[in-house]
């Protein structure tokens, strides 16, 4: 999709004061818009946050690519998000029909191990409210499909552009300036793309980096993502296989020094299609993808139960239809406000490894905490904008390395645990909460993703 660019007016204060006749009156100038690049989930479910408030802006989403909504990267959302999803009215109750709700988890064995039940709750999935839920289990592809249609009914208070990318930024104590081109291909290319991807320049209120890991925003800002690369690349598989005839739960963690890995539910099966489940993985680092594809077989033998075959016969029963190696990382900006007008959100400020299902999640709640400080800023509410990003900074980084750092890190070296006996086992009770307390019944509540806007500086 292709939409005409948006270039306002670098003038508009950021105050206006209603008492001075010789200041120009709101209806005369529009406000600047609230530029987010990127468009996926973190983008999108800021950009529909920030349309359905009072704000007077306008939101641009830039976005290079379309949007795959076949993508399976992200599978399963916590229940720390329904609050924040909630914040969308009607929002969770569309996902969960698209989806489904985890009837279950648990740590379990290698194969090699027995694939033994080592602690696992069940969740009673019925009745009002989402106390007591299991996880959200919706494909990224699907997520993001949503929000599309969403915002697709807000086309007066958001704008997607589709085929752009944000080249540069330049920002100033009232505006900052967003250099844009166009992605689509020179040969396939329109007048108007043409001209676009000479520059386009849009002035907006904030930018908000939404952009990935990838960030050419961060980069050109001088942010770096401090951290570290952990001792193996994952490996995420998706395919066919009937865990439900090995009694398999939806989300099953496998604890083993080597073998260890993650087999999740995707979807159900249809009347037309098996189900279809995330099997992942680590190889040391180091290893080629060419060498990963070739040995995929060989290292599903260690991770499917019965060989990879059928419970009864000697065919094989699986189907591999995605391959996506990639490393994972410990990692969080060295700032997540650039004075005075950038913010980064989701992967663009932090990474961090699948085992405890909170890199989406972090996201979501940046985005969420985000929108409540600009909606206060850009309503002439906050006391002090400056000191209320400042501190959404700082708390939104602690909130990061206490919440979702420090717990991703446990759950990785957790499924690295050695668990080959009963002694070890009783070793990894005697010194992992989570795991003692979900095999007593009462599994630990996570604390709050989210920071809260009331309650920073500034606000």
């Amino acid at each position: 999709m292709v939409t005409t660019n948006v270039t306002t007016s670098d003038k508009v204060p950021s105050t206006l004061n209603t008492n001075d006749t010789s200041a120009p009156s709101i209806s005369a100038i529009p406000p600047l818009p609230i530029l987010i690049a990127g468009g996926g989930c973190v983008g999108l479910f800021l950009a529909l946050l920030l349309a359905q408030s009072s704000i007077p802006n306008k939101i641009i989403v830039i976005e290079p690519q379309q949007p795959d909504l076949t993508s399976t990267r992200a599978i399963a959302h916590q229940p720390p998000t329904y609050p924040i999803l909630s914040k969308v009215q009607g929002l969770l109750p569309e996902f969960i029909k698209a989806g489904s709700l985890s009837e279950g988890l648990c740590f379990r064995t290698s194969v090699e191990n027995g694939s033994k039940v080592i602690a696992g709750k069940t969740f009673d999935n019925s009745g009002e409210g989402m106390k007591g839920k299991g996880q959200l289990l919706l494909p990224q592809g699907k997520f993001q499909e949503i929000l599309m249609g969403r915002l697709g009914g807000l086309k007066d208070e958001v704008e997607v552009r589709i085929g752009f990318s944000v080249a540069s930024c330049k920002a100033s104590e009232n505006s900052v300036s967003v250099q844009i081109t166009s992605t689509s291909s020179p040969h396939s290319a329109t007048e108007e793309q043409q001209q676009e991807e000479e520059g386009a320049s849009v002035d907006a209120a904030y930018l908000i980096d939404a952009s990935g890991s990838h960030s050419i925003i961060r980069k050109q800002l001088g942010v770096s993502l401090d951290g570290e690369t952990l001792d193996a690349q994952l490996v995420a598989t998706d395919l066919y296989f009937d865990f439900d005839a090995h009694n398999f739960s939806d989300a099953n963690f496998i604890i083993d020094p080597l073998n260890y890995g993650l087999i999740g539910r995707i979807s159900h099966a249809t009347d037309t299609q098996p189900a279809l489940w995330r099997v992942s993985y680590g190889v040391p680092l180091g290893v080629s993808e060419d060498e990963i594809r070739e040995t995929v077989d060989e290292k599903l033998a260690l991770m499917l139960p019965n060989q990879r075959r059928y419970k009864q016969g000697d065919k094989k029963a699986y189907e591999v239809v995605r391959i996506a190696p990639y490393k994972a990382q410990q990692r969080l900006a060295t700032t997540m406000y650039k004075y005075p007008r950038v913010c980064l959100v989701g992967d663009a400020a932090h990474l961090t490894n699948p085992y405890a299902g909170l890199g989406l999640a972090s996201g979501i709640a940046d985005a969420s905490s985000l929108s409540e400080v600009l909606i206060r800023i850009l309503n002439n509410q906050a006391s002090d904008a400056e000191k209320l990003l400042s501190a959404w900074n700082e708390a939104t980084r602690k909130k990061f390395l206490d919440v979702v750092d420090k717990p991703s890190r446990m759950a990785y070296k957790r499924v690295k645990s050695d668990v080959s006996t009963e002694e070890k086992i009783k070793e990894l009770m005697s010194r992992d909460p989570l795991v003692n307390a979900l095999k007593s019944g009462m599994p630990v509540m996570p604390p709050s993703l989210e920071t809260k806007g009331e309650e920073l500086e500034g606000w």
